[in-house]
């Protein structure tokens, strides 16, 4: 259950930052892309698909070792 929890979470609060960048890369074009804070927001989002995935199979009852 927290693994269900603190994935969608993390899913808004990435998809919030993701809006951020983008909003800003429409005002500013592309100075306001940094490489960086977006390869990060990439990996927070694979993070949170992967805790949801897991806190989903450990919730139904699968607990098989990927």
């Amino acid at each position: 259950m927290l693994f269900l929890l603190s994935g969608t979470l993390l899913l808004i609060g990435v998809g919030l930052r993701l809006t951020i960048i983008y909003y800003e890369f429409q005002r500013l074009g592309e100075a306001a892309i940094n490489s960086t804070r977006l390869i990060l927001s990439l990996v927070m989002l694979v993070t949170a698909v992967l805790m949801l995935r897991y806190g989903w199979r450990e919730r139904t009852g699968n607990h098989t070792i990927d």
